[in-house]
């Protein structure tokens, strides 16, 4: 696919360039009879099951979401919430990733595992209630080089319907906009065990530590957060808007109290602001907070 293309036919034609990709989008859909959709209640997926529902109706569309120690209760509930805006079937799953040894490895292709784990639950899901095609989220963007997920797709048959039309996030987040969709801004976001570096193991208690440390930093209205867990050390990414917030002593004080009490001994902040893939980086300029 040429996503490059795809990208200046948006620019050139404007917003017919972008409503024939929403329009390639839903021919594919009609050219199945019922669907399975992976949702994880990013825009991505919202997006999916938003158009899935208007082209096929709510009686042939089953929306699934994974649970596990990876996911945080807030991404859960947010999914529960959107399912029933979006007015679709909505199943949740518990999957069991975290307990196969090569997941806690935590190798570069976690999510390949994450992503198999996954489609081989939706894919007997499926089977049993005779749905033809699995789909998921991804976009014209994502390439299999960087998203080890994809490979998984790729090997049990997953469709990827944004993808296959070219649409890029930024098109996907203006067309979730003027579809109303309520998530259409909403921060990227990934599962909890990408906090962790690659070839330290993942644990629900390393997990249960992250995922209570960035409800912590949403609740003092941090949006685009992620907490690095690099054992004693807690790393923190915000936007880079947001980073003037650590020069209040009162809340830095209150932040170390708090992420104390959850284990981190040593906390900093990377001055970079949030950037896709921090977990992995070995030269960092941190603000020490403790």
């Amino acid at each position: 696919m040429n996503n490059g293309a795809g990208t200046q036919e948006t620019r050139g034609g404007g917003q017919g360039g972008l409503q024939e990709k929403r329009e390639r989008v839903k021919r594919i859909l009609q050219s199945f009879d019922r669907t399975i959709i992976a949702f994880s209640a990013g825009v991505d997926s919202t997006l999916l099951v938003k158009i899935a529902r208007e082209v096929l109706g709510r009686e042939r569309v089953l929306s699934v979401t994974a649970d596990s120690p990876s996911l945080a209760r807030e991404d859960l509930s947010e999914a529960h919430r959107l399912a029933d805006t979006l007015d679709v079937e909505h199943l949740v799953i518990n999957t069991q990733e975290v307990s196969d040894f090569d997941y806690r490895a935590n190798s570069p292709g976690r999510c390949y595992i994450c992503k198999r784990t996954l489609f081989h639950a939706m894919d007997t899901i499926a089977k049993q209630r005779g749905i033809p095609v699995i789909l998921y989220g991804a976009i014209g963007d994502d390439s299999i080089a960087e998203r080890p997920g994809q490979r998984a797709a790729l090997e049990c048959g997953v469709r990827a319907p944004l993808q296959e039309a070219g649409l890029t996030k930024s098109e996907v987040r203006e067309l979730a906009q003027r579809l109303g969709l309520p998530n259409w801004n909403r921060p990227q976001n990934a599962c909890l065990s990408s906090r962790i570096p690659h070839g330290l193991e993942v644990t629900e208690q390393k997990l249960k530590q992250i995922e209570a440390a960035e409800a912590f930093l949403h609740s003092q209205g941090f949006h685009q957060v992620r907490v690095r867990h690099l054992g004693a050390h807690a790393r923190i990414e915000v936007s880079r808007e947001q980073l003037v917030r650590f020069d209040d002593a009162v809340f830095c004080q209150t932040l170390v109290e708090v992420f104390s009490t959850l284990g981190f001994s040593i906390i900093g902040v990377d001055r970079r602001g949030y950037h896709s893939g921090g977990t992995d980086d070995s030269l960092i300029d941190e603000q020490w907070l403790s």
